[in-house]
């Protein structure tokens, strides 16, 4: 899938969000009366906007300032993050489910390589207390295991970027 990162994209949602606030301030929205705009219409950003906060396992999207998880994008197993971040109107929708696929696939990429290394590491741990040395393939191993580690960490920052987005489109719809 080809995602567009395009600054004009960003300038299109600012945009939007400049034109609709005077509508909004005066009782009315671009697309009509408040009740049509979707269930999180009639929400405030503090109450209904979404919130990454890390945990020790991945990052947990928290409702509100101090709300509870709707979601975590997991460190080691990921599931979809999706259903728990779309509404709004349709370009919203579509962003935050790009961006949350995206996130998705990032992430899962990143937790098996994770995952491998500390197979590895295991592996290697394991064999050491049996022998009580390291033998050649053990150091191999341990080597692939690092490398497996280390490729996994611009993955992981790359998913964090793209849930960082997807709950930006999330909250866009509560600018008023």
């Amino acid at each position: 899938m080809f995602v567009v990162r395009s600054p004009a994209l960003y300038v299109i949602a600012l945009a939007g969000a400049i034109v609709s606030s005077p509508l909004a301030a005066q009782g009315q929205t671009a697309g009509g009366d408040a009740s049509t705009n979707g269930p999180h219409s009639a929400c405030s950003y503090s109450a209904c906007g979404l919130a990454i906060v890390p945990r020790w396992n991945g990052l947990a999207v928290i409702r509100g300032t101090s709300g509870p998880r709707v979601a975590s994008l997991n460190f080691f197993w990921p599931r979809s993050i999706t259903a728990a971040l779309v509404g709004g109107d349709a370009l919203a929708r579509d962003s935050v489910t790009t961006y949350a696929d995206h996130a998705l696939k990032l992430r899962r990429a990143g937790a098996a390589l994770t995952d491998a290394g500390l197979g590895a590491a295991v592996i290697v741990g394991a064999r050491l207390a049996s022998s009580g040395r390291a033998k050649r393939a053990d150091r191999a191993i341990a080597a692939a295991g690092i490398a497996s580690m280390l490729l996994s960490i611009p993955l992981q920052f790359a998913a964090d970027g793209e849930l960082s987005r997807a709950v930006w489109w999330h909250n866009a719809r509560f600018v008023r």
